[in-house]
């Protein structure tokens, strides 16, 4: 009987692996063939937001290195003296370790009150008096929009945006956000789908790798990237357009922004006034408060296909708005 039973288990697995190699080229090629993009990160690499560190050593004095010596309450007659700890290190020194300890603490709890006990995130119970930035750190923010028919329109106007404007400044790049965000508002009665996708508050560095994943795991949907403009520098696919074997029903947008302070109304899009505000805060972002923005979209190319199907299995994400 378990012979049986194993001989049967072993050809239902081969009948299954034989038929997701059947399937497989038509799985590989399902879905939109072509997409687009432009975008840039000149905001990591400005010296506002670049990627650097505090330096610990090269002689600054206060640092470990060749500085002048430290000497706290020097009236205990111990300190840290010469270049380390030196000159014993006594009670007074111990004190004094225990001194900084404690207001090191103090500080600490305030911060956490501060942050309402979750940190200082963009919607961690920061109140108005308290700051929107915080040094060295940086926010994510991700819209995925499914448009219908009517938008069709929007794939010739995002080229037209990556062709004639400017992705080598802060604030050409903030011009194509305001210009993206305007013209999707435009189109929002087309919008069928949408999801929203917030991160932060991050590191510069996590930040961008951050924002690198997101664009390449979007840009990766398509097997053409038929334009993409980044940072000054511009690309086009000369392989063949191909036309669809199904219908054009939808045109995805995805548009990523990182961003030196928070978006106070990026949350889940419920419904289309929220959409419309996300939209409206997107293309509100000032050059200096950008680091860096990607917009993509698929297809790219007219004759190609997306069909509702296609945006379920290929976007499980977006939700009906």
């Amino acid at each position: 009987m378990r012979r049986r039973l194993s001989k049967l288990i072993r050809g239902i697995a081969l009948a299954a692996l034989a038929l997701v190699l059947l399937l497989a080229p038509a799985l590989a090629f399902a879905g939109p063939r072509s997409g687009s993009s432009f975008g840039g990160r000149l905001g990591f690499r400005s010296p506002g937001g670049g990627m650097s560190v505090p330096s610990y050593g090269g002689g600054s004095p206060g640092y470990y290195g060749g500085g002048p010596s430290i000497h706290v309450f020097p009236g205990f007659g111990w300190g840290w003296g010469g270049y380390g700890y030196g000159g014993g290190f006594g009670f007074g020194s111990i004190l004094t370790v225990v001194i900084i300890g404690v207001a090191v603490a103090s500080i600490a709890r305030a911060l956490r009150a501060r942050g309402g006990g979750q940190g200082w995130g963009p919607y961690a119970g920061q109140e108005d008096d308290e700051p929107d930035v915080i040094r060295g750190r940086a926010y994510v923010y991700k819209l995925q929009l499914a448009l219908g028919r009517s938008a069709r329109g929007i794939q010739d106007r995002l080229a037209a945006f990556a062709a004639e404007g400017d992705t080598s400044s802060e604030a050409g790049l903030a011009a194509l956000a305001q210009q993206t965000a305007l013209e999707l508002l435009r189109e929002s009665d087309a919008i069928r789908y949408a999801s929203a996708e917030a991160r932060g508050p991050l590191t510069l560095t996590n930040a961008e790798t951050a924002m690198n994943g997101i664009a390449l795991a979007e840009r990766s949907r398509f097997q053409v990237e038929r334009l993409r403009v980044s940072d000054g520098r511009t690309s086009r696919s000369a392989a063949p357009a191909e036309e669809g074997k199904e219908a054009l029903e939808l045109v995805v947008v995805t548009f990523i922004a990182a961003t030196r302070t928070p978006l106070s109304r990026f949350d889940d899009v419920e419904g289309p006034e929220q959409l419309r505000a996300l939209l409206s805060e997107l293309g509100g972002i000032s050059p200096d408060g950008l680091l860096g923005i990607e917009v993509i979209w698929t297809p790219a190319d007219a004759d190609d296909s997306m069909t509702e199907t296609d945006v379920m299995t290929t976007y499980p994400e977006l939700k009906s708005v």
